[in-house]
């Protein structure tokens, strides 16, 4: 498939700023109850290392996609006026103000205000490519599927799916490798170090608790914006008559059908089983750990199939439509 490279990319990124968010309401809800910034970023490190792996991941397979990689750069200079050129450049901001907050982070460099800062212009930069990413398709007004208020709706729902999701998994995983108060801590050296999250008291294991409660459901929600959007959206273009009707019938199949199965149970492992499994324990078990993951995997691979309908919708008004023609 042609368009594999930008699906890749914008599924991806998504999730990265997602991500992003779900980490920064983690810190927000370890500060409102008073915990030390030292011991939240114990916990929350470790997924903020995998957010500027994963946007990476997403420019290098949108570059696939581009005829000379080389001229991406030329993007840039219509800023004021292309939504593609403030695409490109919130992704830089969002990559570049990532990756010195995570190297900030990472070595303790700064202090924690000017770290906070920089996470703030991230988080910011993340909305920006949000919204430019939905301002690239929304503003065609020849391609009925795209020029449309659900594509900024599937656009930000699939990053409050899959991100906090992913931070969801990444919590737990850290709850997991956390030791009890009884157990002795290994000694870690070098870079590993950086990683190891050692001894977590009481109040930090409840933030997890909480956190991974919030995500869940966050992702959950999410999900089920998505699968309600859907007929609304297929029903206005139907009412749009012409190339928008013929659209929603290519569409409307059974490729369709399965993404939303998947993202359906999804929704039900993350909102459902993992939620009530986190509620009922107080340490990680191996059936939320398979769940979370399930749901992870599951809402990833609907959004990538969400996705590849999204670019079977391009069909331009005149040129797609089929018409009758009748002889005098």
């Amino acid at each position: 498939m042609e368009e594999l490279p930008m699906i890749l990319f914008t599924v991806i990124a998504q999730m990265a700023v997602g991500a992003f968010w779900a980490l920064g309401l983690v810190q927000l809800l370890g500060r409102l109850r008073k915990l030390p910034g030292e011991a939240i970023d114990r916990v929350t490190d470790t997924s903020l290392f995998a957010v500027g792996p994963l946007l990476i991941l997403g420019f290098f397979a949108a570059f696939f996609h581009l005829n000379d990689p080389f001229h991406a750069p030329f993007t840039l200079m219509h800023v004021g006026s292309s939504w593609l050129s403030r695409e490109l450049l919130s992704g830089v901001l969002f990559g570049g103000f990532g990756f010195v907050f995570a190297l900030c982070q990472w070595n303790k460099w700064l202090g924690r205000t000017v770290r906070d800062v920089l996470a703030v212009l991230t988080a910011l930069s993340g909305l920006a490519l949000l919204i430019s990413m939905s301002g690239v398709y929304c503003s065609l007004r020849t391609i009925p599927a795209w020029h449309t208020p659900a594509v900024p709706v599937f656009f930000f729902a699939s990053a409050l799916l899959t991100g906090p999701l992913a931070v969801a998994l990444s919590l737990l995983l850290v709850w997991k490798k956390a030791l009890s108060a009884d157990e002795a801590i290994p000694e870690v050296k070098g870079w590993r170090s950086r990683l190891a999250v050692g001894q977590i008291d009481d109040d930090l294991k409840s933030l997890v608790h909480s956190a991974m409660q919030i995500l869940t459901i966050v992702g959950a929600a999410s999900g089920v914006v998505i699968m309600i959007t859907y007929p609304a959206y297929l029903l206005g273009l139907h009412q749009q008559g012409g190339a928008a009707a013929q659209v929603a019938d290519a569409i409307s199949g059974g490729f369709l059908t399965c993404r939303l199965v998947l993202l359906g149970i999804a929704v039900i492992a993350a909102g459902v089983f993992a939620f009530t499994q986190i509620r009922l324990h107080e340490k990680p078990t191996t059936t939320l750990t398979a769940l979370l993951s399930s749901a992870l995997l599951l809402a990833f691979i609907s959004e990538l199939m969400g996705r590849a309908v999204h670019y079977e919708g391009l069909w331009h008004v005149g040129l797609n439509t089929v018409q009758n023609v009748i002889a005098p």
